[in-house]
């Protein structure tokens, strides 16, 4: 499994717990309104923890005792229950178990619009997780309909700009792009984007990978130029946002001053700390990028950030060569073409 897909599973699973803050009694307050008992607390990252490391026969028998504890001590209604219900789904979905996936959501979404009510953000999440699933196995008009609704409730519970709201509109941008509707997903994307900045701000991480999510929407309607942008817009923040941080040392001013350019120094110091931060953002998009240029038939250029992309996480300095290889790439596509070649398009 790649870290990408890792990435998403664990945020999967830490959605559902909702960072919840410890009360004065012990018992933990999640942001749903209702108390998660201390004692259950631990077992509830271990089923977490293993499941998001693929540990199924670890995770499944934590949940289940974890929710014959809680229907003990507090029947099958509760929220509590919806809880684990929703996270032994995920751990399901994750095997591929659909069916009993969707059971499960299912139930989870009838306790919590019976304990919290219709339009409470705990519901929207197990809608969103059930739209999630039913686009798993390709049901994506039924899933945009429950990720629509879910995006209503947080809109309606949390605001118009809200980072949660963003990430729903990522979700129904996705699976309006999975039917061809690639108006809405342009809209749906560039409205989260916009969100994630004005809420997080433009170097938050999400504002750079919702961005390569609209990039590869462009890529497959073939729009290169509008891709390609948006992924030299990525990195050139990335660069950017490193340059402005950093105060130049004396010895830079004085080069400066000098005429001297320091380009070395400041190339490989600025993009270190860069890549230290932004690494897996930086890698996303020099391996969708190097796709872009494959499918311009720019396979030297592609090769190049294929082989950067896959040693950013050792080497520093595959980076600086990657940017070489997208500026020389602009320079080239934009010098004047010699005469026309005899081959016909």
């Amino acid at each position: 499994m790649d870290q990408q897909s890792v990435q998403e599973r664990n945020q999967s699973y830490a959605d559902l717990m909702m960072t919840p803050s410890q009360s004065a009694s012990g018992s933990f307050i999640s942001s749903t309104g209702y108390e998660i008992p201390a004692r259950l607390k631990t077992l509830h990252n271990l089923v977490i923890q293993y499941a998001s490391q693929g540990r199924y026969e670890v995770a499944v028998p934590l949940c289940r005792q974890a929710l014959e504890d809680l229907e003990k001590t507090s029947g099958h209604q509760h929220p509590d229950v919806a809880t684990m219900l929703n996270i032994l789904a995920l751990v399901y979905r994750d095997q591929s178990k659909f069916k009993e996936a969707a059971a499960l959501l299912n139930d989870a979404l009838s306790i919590r619009e019976k304990t919290l009510g219709h339009d409470h953000p705990a519901v929207a999440a197990t809608l969103n997780n059930l739209a999630v699933l039913y686009g798993k196995r390709n049901k994506f008009k039924e899933a945009e309909v429950l990720c629509k609704r879910a995006l209503e409730i947080r809109e309606k519970c949390l605001g118009p700009i809200h980072p949660d709201v963003a990430k729903q509109l990522n979700n129904l941008a996705l699976l309006c792009q999975n039917q061809g509707k690639y108006d809405e997903v342009e809209t749906y994307y560039k409205r989260a984007i916009d969100i994630y900045t004005k809420t997080l701000g433009i170097d938050d991480p999400n504002v750079a990978k919702t961005k390569n999510n609209l990039a590869s929407a462009y890529l497959k309607q073939q729009k290169y130029k509008e891709a390609e942008q948006i992924y030299k817009d990525v990195l050139t923040r990335a660069q950017e946002k490193d340059s402005l941080n950093k105060p130049p040392t004396t010895a830079q001013q004085q080069d400066n001053s000098s005429g001297a350019t320091g380009g070395n120094y400041d190339a490989q110091g600025g993009w270190y700390k860069t890549i230290l931060t932004d690494q897996p953002t930086v890698t996303t998009t020099l391996k969708n990028l190097s796709l872009l240029y494959r499918r311009q038939g720019k396979y030297e250029a592609a090769e190049t950030l294929e082989n950067c992309a896959a040693k950013a996480r050792k080497d520093p300095q595959a980076i600086l060569q990657a940017l070489n290889i997208v500026k020389q790439t602009n320079l080239n596509t934009q010098q004047p073409s010699g005469p026309p070649s005899s081959t016909t398009s």
